[in-house]
């Protein structure tokens, strides 16, 4: 498919090495409009820049947006492109790509633009958080909704520190995290209720760091992958973590996996539990999670495309080899 109009809306404060950040957002520029008519290039430089710039892409007729940064700034330009017939495009850069080791893109914003003829516009249904505090407010998602421990060092997180370490911050966060209090919340998903400390929806195998929560999560599906942590003392997510890293999480029996199209979060008055989206804070708890009306065209790589359908339709082909 042939593009007539993108914008390239990037962060140069995102991730580090933030001098050479330009030159190879050009670069990825140039390889773009070697099957694009027109881009245009669109720089942030506060938050909210990227959700702005998206929406005026919309506006004034582009086809494609394509987006340079890390999670944060590609959820800031699904804010901005939600229920839009626009399609989006990633190229990988900053302090986390959790998108980029989901879908198998390279890290490199050069590369990427690169394997525009090899990408497929895939529709992807998008997630929706809607809260109650600070204030009402709704948050569209792409690939993760946390609520609890992780969404709380994500709250904690010295900005400062993340620009000079990356990911490294969110080690010394969860470090930190181990240290407060974890305080409880409900969660009412399929009919039943689970007190918990620490909950992911998902629609991304992979969470953070290559770790894998939910391993049967992948953007097309319809439904979320739900895992519920119901431990609240610090020394049990060490050994979710260990379990994690080795890929045997469901050998807990106070995790619990769960597959819903709808959650719901409550808390006790005065107990701040925070959310996050795709590594962004959000806002706290009371919220309801659940798959939105608005679909987004993704332009992802062909072999992640193939690798889903043939897993649905393995899965589908069990389903209907154990029928009665």
């Amino acid at each position: 498919m042939r593009y007539r109009q993108a914008a390239l809306i990037f962060n140069p404060a995102s991730g580090r090495r933030r001098n050479t950040r330009q030159v190879k957002v050009r670069r990825a520029a140039e390889s773009l409009r070697r099957w694009i008519d027109r881009v245009d290039l669109g720089e942030t430089a506060e938050k909210g820049d990227a959700t702005r710039l998206a929406a005026e892409a919309v506006r004034t007729g582009c086809d494609l947006v394509v987006v340079c940064g890390g999670d944060g700034t590609i959820n800031e330009v699904v804010r901005g492109l939600a229920g839009a017939r626009t399609a989006l495009m990633i190229l990988p850069a900053g302090t986390a790509n959790v998108l980029a080791e989901e879908v198998g893109l390279p890290a490199s914003p050069e590369k990427a633009a690169a394997l525009l003829p090899k990408l497929v516009e895939c529709p992807v249904q998008l997630g929706i958080v809607r809260y109650q505090n600070p204030k009402p407010g709704f948050r569209h998602f792409l690939l993760m909704c946390g609520v609890g421990v992780d969404a709380s060092i994500v709250y904690h997180l010295n900005t400062r520190l993340k620009e000079y370490l990356g990911q490294g911050a969110y080690f010394l966060g969860s470090l930190e995290q181990l240290q407060r209090e974890f305080y409880p919340f409900h969660i009412h998903v399929n009919g039943h209720t689970y007190e918990s400390t620490f909950a992911l929806v998902s629609k991304s195998s992979q969470y953070g760091g290559k770790l894998v929560l939910t391993p049967e999560a992948h953007l097309l599906a319809e439904k979320f992958q739900v895992v519920i942590f119901q431990g609240a003392s610090p020394l049990r997510y060490v050994g979710y973590l260990a379990q994690i890293a080795t890929r045997t999480l469901d050998q807990f029996t106070d995790v619990t996996f769960h597959e819903a199209d709808r959650v719901e979060f409550s808390t006790s008055a005065g107990r701040p539990v925070y959310i996050e989206v795709d590594g962004e804070y959000a806002g706290r708890l009371p919220a309801v999670v659940e798959a939105a009306e608005e679909r987004l065209s993704v332009l992802l790589p062909v072999a992640y495309e193939e690798r889903v359908r043939k897993g649905v339709l393995a899965e589908a082909s069990v389903a209907r080899a154990v029928q009665p």
